[in-house]
């Protein structure tokens, strides 16, 4: 493949359109780790992404949405405050019942705790 096709990907001209326009961006990973900044420059496996804490290579292959920063945040779950009204999952692991063999397993032992 040339890159004089490569030019004509959907992909490249949205890349160059927001690099030439020097539009903010977010690049979310696929670890979910998002970024926030201007491409400087891009090929056909790395971004070079300017931020405020300098420039950053990332690899395509590690990207899983680009668009334009609209200046709002996501919600989150970890950004939520925790009121009455969130509740957290409690999963309770009950003991077998355990008894003399051929009681059908409806007998207690002693060592069982009933708490």
């Amino acid at each position: 493949m040339t890159s004089d096709t490569q030019d004509h990907f959907p992909q490249n001209e949205m890349l160059n359109t927001l690099r030439k326009e020097r539009k903010r961006v977010q690049i979310f990973l696929i670890n979910g780790i998002r970024l926030v900044g201007t491409i400087e420059s891009f090929d056909a496996y790395l971004i070079m992404l300017s931020t405020p804490t300098g420039v950053q290579g990332i690899y395509k292959r590690a990207i899983s949405t680009v668009q334009v920063d609209t200046g709002t945040r996501p919600p989150s779950t970890r950004d939520r405050p925790r009121d009455e009204h969130t509740s957290s999952t409690v999963i309770t692991r009950r003991r077998r019942p355990t008894g003399p063999p051929g009681a059908g397993g409806h007998g207690r032992s002693d060592t069982d705790d009933s708490s």
